[in-house]
């Protein structure tokens, strides 16, 4: 039910573009139901917003450097799904050049630790608007390196990914 929960959050509160760079209106998801008679308090909210949505469950691996690197694959999977910021002059070069580090896997460990702090820096110039971020299974990744002996490593990664997007980010939403 969580999942569910958050991908109709996620549907709700999304500023959804095509591959046409054409925005997609999701209301009629909501047609029929009791949030579309809450009045203009909430439905000014929807598809208003950049939102950050990840699942974290593919954490679940055997040793650090497996779970590290499908984290990053989830990380960069998101960077794509908001690919549309490279264009225009809402980035800096340096920025599209750090964006697209990440697009590729880059192997520098450094551009992860702050990622999605740094997309929703992005997303907050492109749109102007402050960003969501939703994260699924978050718990995922610290239970299995607890059980299978990489902890210390997972929880200097995680921490340094949570803090930066979660505790001291001005483009976050909530």
């Amino acid at each position: 039910g969580k999942t569910l929960a958050l991908s109709m959050i996620k549907t709700f509160f999304e500023m959804e573009f095509d591959g046409g760079g054409n925005v997609i209106d999701n209301r009629h998801y909501f047609d029929g139901m009791k949030i579309m008679e809450a009045g203009d308090e909430y439905l000014r909210h929807t598809g208003r917003y950049p939102v950050i949505s990840m699942s974290l469950k593919s954490a679940r691996q055997a040793n650090f450097h497996a779970a590290y690197t499908l984290l990053c694959r989830q990380i960069a999977g998101e960077f794509d799904r908001h690919k549309y910021v490279l264009q225009g002059n809402a980035l800096s070069k340096e920025e599209k050049r750090r964006y697209q580090a990440i697009l590729d896997l880059k192997k520098d460990e450094t551009l992860y630790l702050d990622a999605l702090k740094f997309l929703s820096d992005c997303l907050q110039k492109y749109h102007e608007e402050n960003v969501i971020i939703l994260i699924d299974e978050y718990d995922v990744p610290l239970e299995n390196a607890f059980f299978r002996g990489f902890y210390g490593q997972m929880i200097d990664f995680v921490r340094s990914l949570f803090e930066s997007a979660l505790k001291t980010n001005d483009c976050l939403q909530f």
